[in-house]
Protein backbone atom coordinates (compact mmCIF):
# COMPACT_ATOMS: atom_id res chain seq x y z
CA UNK A 1 0.00 0.00 0.00
CA UNK A 2 1.49 3.55 -1.02
CA UNK A 3 1.92 6.03 1.45
CA UNK A 4 0.07 9.11 -0.34
CA UNK A 5 -2.97 6.77 -0.64
CA UNK A 6 -2.44 5.89 3.66
CA UNK A 7 -1.91 9.60 4.00
CA UNK A 8 -5.26 10.57 2.35
CA UNK A 9 -7.44 8.12 4.14
CA UNK A 10 -6.30 8.71 7.09
CA UNK A 11 -6.70 12.45 6.95
CA UNK A 12 -10.06 12.53 8.19
CA UNK A 13 -8.96 10.92 11.51
CA UNK A 14 -5.88 13.38 12.46
CA UNK A 15 -8.86 15.30 13.34
CA UNK A 16 -10.23 13.42 15.53
CA UNK A 17 -10.43 14.10 19.66
CA UNK A 18 -8.00 11.88 21.88
CA UNK A 19 -9.59 8.85 23.17
CA UNK A 20 -7.70 8.14 26.00
CA UNK A 21 -5.04 9.03 28.61
CA UNK A 22 -1.98 7.85 27.33
CA UNK A 23 0.85 9.56 27.72
CA UNK A 24 3.26 9.58 24.77
CA UNK A 25 6.26 8.12 26.46
CA UNK A 26 4.03 5.64 27.75
CA UNK A 27 2.96 4.13 24.61
CA UNK A 28 3.25 0.30 24.40
CA UNK A 29 2.48 -1.75 21.33
CA UNK A 30 0.95 -5.78 21.38
CA UNK A 31 0.92 -7.90 18.54
CA UNK A 32 -1.96 -7.04 16.17
CA UNK A 33 -3.05 -9.94 14.95
CA UNK A 34 -3.99 -13.41 17.12
CA UNK A 35 -0.96 -15.10 16.09
CA UNK A 36 2.91 -16.41 17.07
CA UNK A 37 5.89 -14.14 15.04
CA UNK A 38 8.26 -16.70 13.03
CA UNK A 39 5.53 -19.25 13.30
CA UNK A 40 2.11 -18.46 11.91
CA UNK A 41 2.75 -14.65 10.86
CA UNK A 42 5.80 -13.21 9.43
CA UNK A 43 6.96 -9.93 8.65
CA UNK A 44 6.92 -9.41 5.38
CA UNK A 45 7.89 -5.61 4.86
CA UNK A 46 8.91 -2.99 7.29
CA UNK A 47 9.05 0.95 7.36
CA UNK A 48 10.77 2.34 4.48
CA UNK A 49 13.85 4.50 5.58
CA UNK A 50 15.23 5.74 2.89
CA UNK A 51 13.30 8.95 1.71
CA UNK A 52 14.97 8.61 -2.27
CA UNK A 53 13.47 6.44 -4.76
CA UNK A 54 15.49 3.49 -3.40
CA UNK A 55 14.34 1.19 -0.42
CA UNK A 56 15.87 0.13 3.20
CA UNK A 57 14.67 -0.90 6.20
CA UNK A 58 15.35 0.10 9.86
CA UNK A 59 17.74 -3.30 10.09
CA UNK A 60 19.49 -1.65 7.25
CA UNK A 61 18.44 -4.03 4.53
CA UNK A 62 15.95 -4.48 2.09
CA UNK A 63 12.52 -5.96 3.29
CA UNK A 64 10.17 -3.01 2.59
CA UNK A 65 9.65 -1.45 -0.51
CA UNK A 66 9.75 2.72 -1.64
CA UNK A 67 7.46 4.82 0.35
CA UNK A 68 6.35 1.85 2.60
CA UNK A 69 4.65 3.74 5.66
CA UNK A 70 4.26 0.77 7.97
CA UNK A 71 4.63 -2.85 8.99
CA UNK A 72 3.09 -5.80 6.95
CA UNK A 73 2.33 -8.75 9.05
CA UNK A 74 1.66 -11.70 6.24
CA UNK A 75 -0.12 -14.81 7.19
CA UNK A 76 1.24 -17.84 5.21
CA UNK A 77 -1.80 -18.26 2.84
CA UNK A 78 -5.38 -17.80 2.01
CA UNK A 79 -6.02 -20.92 4.00
CA UNK A 80 -4.66 -18.93 7.02
CA UNK A 81 -7.75 -16.17 6.32
CA UNK A 82 -10.53 -18.22 5.88
CA UNK A 83 -9.85 -19.84 9.35
CA UNK A 84 -9.96 -16.40 10.68
CA UNK A 85 -6.72 -14.64 12.21
CA UNK A 86 -7.95 -11.85 14.67
CA UNK A 87 -6.86 -8.43 14.18
CA UNK A 88 -6.21 -6.86 17.70
CA UNK A 89 -5.95 -3.45 18.88
CA UNK A 90 -2.38 -2.57 19.63
CA UNK A 91 -3.21 -0.01 22.17
CA UNK A 92 -5.79 1.33 24.17
CA UNK A 93 -7.93 4.04 22.84
CA UNK A 94 -10.61 5.36 20.71
CA UNK A 95 -11.43 4.46 17.31
CA UNK A 96 -12.09 7.01 14.77
CA UNK A 97 -12.93 5.52 11.44
CA UNK A 98 -14.11 2.44 9.82
CA UNK A 99 -13.98 0.66 6.31
CA UNK A 100 -16.16 -2.24 5.24
CA UNK A 101 -17.16 -4.07 2.71
CA UNK A 102 -14.15 -4.15 0.39
CA UNK A 103 -13.62 -7.36 -1.22
CA UNK A 104 -10.54 -9.54 -0.67
CA UNK A 105 -8.80 -10.47 -4.10
CA UNK A 106 -5.06 -10.66 -4.56
CA UNK A 107 -3.20 -8.72 -6.88
CA UNK A 108 -3.05 -10.64 -10.25
CA UNK A 109 -6.67 -12.27 -9.42
CA UNK A 110 -9.49 -11.26 -11.55
CA UNK A 111 -11.16 -8.58 -9.14
CA UNK A 112 -8.00 -7.68 -7.85
CA UNK A 113 -9.01 -3.43 -8.35
CA UNK A 114 -10.22 -1.91 -5.02
CA UNK A 115 -12.02 1.14 -5.88
CA UNK A 116 -9.89 4.29 -5.83
CA UNK A 117 -8.49 5.67 -2.81
CA UNK A 118 -9.52 2.18 -1.50
CA UNK A 119 -6.16 0.68 -1.47
CA UNK A 120 -5.64 0.08 2.05
CA UNK A 121 -9.34 -1.82 1.75
CA UNK A 122 -11.28 -2.68 4.78
CA UNK A 123 -9.40 -0.74 7.80
CA UNK A 124 -9.59 0.76 11.35
CA UNK A 125 -7.97 4.39 12.48
CA UNK A 126 -7.46 4.13 16.36
CA UNK A 127 -6.45 7.41 18.53
CA UNK A 128 -4.24 6.62 21.68
CA UNK A 129 -4.08 10.49 22.80
CA UNK A 130 -1.33 12.74 22.42
CA UNK A 131 -1.09 12.49 19.34
CA UNK A 132 -0.43 8.81 18.26
CA UNK A 133 -2.58 6.90 16.12
CA UNK A 134 -2.43 3.35 14.51
CA UNK A 135 -4.16 2.11 11.57
CA UNK A 136 -4.86 -1.30 10.48
CA UNK A 137 -5.57 -2.09 6.97
CA UNK A 138 -6.78 -5.18 4.26
CA UNK A 139 -8.96 -6.62 7.01
CA UNK A 140 -11.49 -9.06 5.83
CA UNK A 141 -14.48 -8.34 4.02
CA UNK A 142 -17.18 -7.75 6.63
CA UNK A 143 -15.37 -8.99 9.50
CA UNK A 144 -15.28 -5.21 11.04
CA UNK A 145 -16.11 -5.63 14.88
CA UNK A 146 -16.18 -1.80 16.43
CA UNK A 147 -17.59 1.52 14.46
CA UNK A 148 -16.40 5.34 15.29
CA UNK A 149 -15.94 6.44 18.93
CA UNK A 150 -16.13 3.03 20.28
CA UNK A 151 -13.58 2.70 23.14
CA UNK A 152 -10.95 -0.29 22.98
CA UNK A 153 -8.51 -1.80 25.44
CA UNK A 154 -5.11 -3.67 24.06
CA UNK A 155 -5.72 -6.70 22.60
CA UNK A 156 -9.26 -6.26 21.48
CA UNK A 157 -10.29 -8.22 18.39
CA UNK A 158 -11.25 -5.54 15.79
CA UNK A 159 -11.76 -7.59 13.29
CA UNK A 160 -9.62 -9.95 10.72
CA UNK A 161 -6.92 -10.35 8.61
CA UNK A 162 -8.10 -10.23 4.61
CA UNK A 163 -6.89 -9.71 1.46
CA UNK A 164 -8.61 -6.44 0.80
CA UNK A 165 -7.61 -3.46 -1.31
CA UNK A 166 -4.67 -3.45 -2.94
CA UNK A 167 -2.33 -6.21 -2.12
CA UNK A 168 -0.60 -9.66 -3.37
CA UNK A 169 -0.64 -11.46 -0.16
CA UNK A 170 -3.03 -11.91 2.61
CA UNK A 171 -1.67 -9.89 5.63
CA UNK A 172 -2.05 -6.75 8.18
CA UNK A 173 -0.73 -3.25 7.36
CA UNK A 174 -0.36 -1.43 10.21
CA UNK A 175 0.84 2.37 10.49
CA UNK A 176 1.59 4.18 13.34
CA UNK A 177 2.01 7.88 13.68
CA UNK A 178 2.64 10.26 15.92
CA UNK A 179 1.17 13.91 15.65
CA UNK A 180 0.47 13.00 11.79
CA UNK A 181 4.21 11.87 11.28
CA UNK A 182 5.21 8.05 10.52
CA UNK A 183 6.95 6.15 13.21
CA UNK A 184 8.57 2.88 12.78
CA UNK A 185 7.62 1.25 15.80
CA UNK A 186 10.74 -1.31 15.37
CA UNK A 187 13.10 1.34 15.51
CA UNK A 188 11.45 4.68 17.32
CA UNK A 189 14.10 6.69 18.06
CA UNK A 190 15.75 6.37 14.55
CA UNK A 191 15.08 9.09 11.79
CA UNK A 192 13.43 7.65 8.31
CA UNK A 193 16.51 8.64 6.68
CA UNK A 194 18.84 6.38 8.92
CA UNK A 195 19.16 2.58 9.58
CA UNK A 196 21.17 0.89 12.02
CA UNK A 197 21.96 -3.29 12.88
CA UNK A 198 21.44 -2.18 16.83
CA UNK A 199 18.60 0.37 16.89
CA UNK A 200 17.72 0.13 20.02
CA UNK A 201 14.04 0.11 21.71
CA UNK A 202 10.95 -0.94 20.32
CA UNK A 203 7.40 0.06 20.73
CA UNK A 204 6.48 -3.62 20.98
CA UNK A 205 5.83 -4.91 24.48
CA UNK A 206 8.06 -8.07 23.37
CA UNK A 207 6.56 -10.54 26.15
CA UNK A 208 5.63 -13.90 24.88
CA UNK A 209 7.01 -12.87 20.91
CA UNK A 210 9.97 -12.59 19.40
CA UNK A 211 10.45 -9.38 17.25
CA UNK A 212 13.82 -9.96 16.32
CA UNK A 213 14.72 -9.03 12.54
CA UNK A 214 14.10 -11.94 10.21
CA UNK A 215 15.58 -12.31 6.35
CA UNK A 216 15.83 -15.71 4.62
CA UNK A 217 12.40 -17.13 6.38
CA UNK A 218 10.58 -20.29 4.93
CA UNK A 219 7.40 -19.68 4.48
CA UNK A 220 5.77 -22.75 2.91
CA UNK A 221 7.61 -25.94 2.17
CA UNK A 222 6.20 -29.46 1.67
CA UNK A 223 5.43 -32.22 -0.83
CA UNK A 224 3.41 -32.68 -3.61
CA UNK A 225 2.66 -35.01 -6.46
CA UNK A 226 3.18 -32.39 -9.35
CA UNK A 227 4.73 -29.22 -10.71
CA UNK A 228 3.94 -26.55 -8.27
CA UNK A 229 3.02 -22.84 -8.96
CA UNK A 230 2.67 -19.71 -7.00
CA UNK A 231 -1.51 -19.32 -6.80
CA UNK A 232 -1.06 -23.16 -5.27
CA UNK A 233 0.51 -22.16 -2.44
CA UNK A 234 -1.08 -18.89 -2.00
CA UNK A 235 -4.01 -20.52 -1.98
CA UNK A 236 -3.29 -23.61 -0.32
CA UNK A 237 -4.59 -26.05 -2.93
CA UNK A 238 -1.35 -28.35 -2.69
CA UNK A 239 -3.05 -30.02 0.00
CA UNK A 240 -5.40 -31.55 -2.97
CA UNK A 241 -2.62 -33.23 -4.24
CA UNK A 242 -1.22 -35.53 -1.41
CA UNK A 243 2.03 -37.66 -2.43
CA UNK A 244 0.82 -41.61 -1.98
CA UNK A 245 3.09 -44.75 -3.22
CA UNK A 246 0.90 -44.51 -6.53
CA UNK A 247 2.24 -41.12 -7.32
CA UNK A 248 3.58 -40.57 -10.62
CA UNK A 249 5.87 -38.22 -9.09
CA UNK A 250 7.77 -36.90 -6.12
CA UNK A 251 8.19 -32.88 -6.03
CA UNK A 252 9.65 -30.95 -3.02
CA UNK A 253 8.51 -27.46 -2.63
CA UNK A 254 9.62 -23.79 -0.74
CA UNK A 255 8.20 -20.30 -0.31
CA UNK A 256 10.72 -18.19 1.18
CA UNK A 257 10.43 -14.58 1.66
CA UNK A 258 13.52 -12.17 2.75
CA UNK A 259 15.63 -12.90 0.21
CA UNK A 260 18.97 -10.54 -0.90
CA UNK A 261 21.02 -10.52 -3.97
CA UNK A 262 23.91 -12.80 -4.15
CA UNK A 263 22.18 -15.46 -2.10
CA UNK A 264 22.21 -19.21 -3.56
CA UNK A 265 19.94 -21.49 -3.02
CA UNK A 266 20.46 -25.52 -3.29
CA UNK A 267 17.63 -27.81 -3.38
CA UNK A 268 17.90 -32.01 -2.64
CA UNK A 269 15.45 -34.50 -2.07
CA UNK A 270 17.55 -37.59 -0.16
CA UNK A 271 15.52 -41.32 -0.36
CA UNK A 272 15.58 -43.60 2.17
CA UNK A 273 18.74 -45.14 1.79
CA UNK A 274 20.25 -41.92 2.58
CA UNK A 275 21.26 -41.01 -1.65
CA UNK A 276 19.81 -38.16 -3.19
CA UNK A 277 17.21 -38.53 -5.51
CA UNK A 278 17.68 -35.49 -7.21
CA UNK A 279 19.23 -31.81 -6.31
CA UNK A 280 19.75 -28.89 -7.70
CA UNK A 281 21.69 -25.67 -7.02
CA UNK A 282 20.56 -22.26 -8.51
CA UNK A 283 22.25 -19.60 -10.30
CA UNK A 284 23.02 -16.97 -7.62
CA UNK A 285 20.23 -14.10 -7.20
CA UNK A 286 20.61 -11.07 -9.81
CA UNK A 287 18.47 -9.04 -7.11
CA UNK A 288 16.77 -9.21 -3.75
CA UNK A 289 13.55 -11.48 -3.91
CA UNK A 290 10.32 -10.04 -1.67
CA UNK A 291 9.61 -13.69 -1.66
CA UNK A 292 10.17 -16.83 -3.97
CA UNK A 293 9.37 -20.14 -4.28
CA UNK A 294 11.70 -23.14 -6.09
CA UNK A 295 10.88 -26.86 -6.50
CA UNK A 296 12.20 -30.03 -7.88
CA UNK A 297 11.14 -33.68 -8.48
CA UNK A 298 11.74 -37.12 -9.53
CA UNK A 299 9.77 -39.43 -11.89
CA UNK A 300 8.29 -42.61 -9.91
CA UNK A 301 11.13 -45.41 -11.07
CA UNK A 302 10.15 -48.30 -13.13
CA UNK A 303 10.63 -50.33 -9.82
CA UNK A 304 8.59 -47.89 -7.98
CA UNK A 305 9.45 -46.04 -4.76
CA UNK A 306 11.68 -47.50 -2.31
CA UNK A 307 9.15 -47.82 1.10
CA UNK A 308 10.42 -45.09 4.24
CA UNK A 309 11.57 -41.65 4.58
CA UNK A 310 12.41 -39.48 2.48
CA UNK A 311 13.99 -36.07 3.53
CA UNK A 312 14.13 -32.52 1.41
CA UNK A 313 16.79 -30.27 2.21
CA UNK A 314 16.93 -26.53 1.24
CA UNK A 315 19.79 -24.16 2.03
CA UNK A 316 20.56 -20.42 1.17
CA UNK A 317 23.91 -19.18 1.24
CA UNK A 318 24.37 -15.72 1.18
CA UNK A 319 27.15 -13.28 0.25
CA UNK A 320 28.69 -13.07 3.87
CA UNK A 321 29.37 -16.57 4.23
CA UNK A 322 25.91 -17.38 6.33
CA UNK A 323 23.74 -20.36 5.69
CA UNK A 324 19.72 -20.87 6.23
CA UNK A 325 19.09 -24.35 6.02
CA UNK A 326 15.26 -26.34 6.28
CA UNK A 327 14.50 -29.83 6.71
CA UNK A 328 11.54 -31.44 6.19
CA UNK A 329 10.31 -35.13 5.53
CA UNK A 330 8.19 -37.37 4.10
CA UNK A 331 7.16 -40.99 4.98
CA UNK A 332 6.27 -43.48 1.43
Amino acid sequence: MQKAVTVLWILGGLLGVAGSDVRADELRLGLPLDCTLGDTCFVQNYVDHDPSSGWQDYHCGHMTYDGHDGTDFRLQSMAAVNAGVAVLAAAPGRVLRIRDGVADALLGSPDDKPPPGEDCGNGVIIDHGDGWQTQYCHMHKDSILVKPGDTVQRGQAIGSVGASGATAFPHLHLSVRHNGVVIDPFAPDLALDACSVTPGRTLFDTQGQDYSYRNHVVLNFGFTDGPVTAPDIENDTIAQHPIAATSAYLVAYVRAIGLTAGDVQNFAIIGPDGEPVISHKYPALDRDKAQNFVFIGWKKPAQGWKPGTYAALYTIDDTAGRRFAKWFYLQM
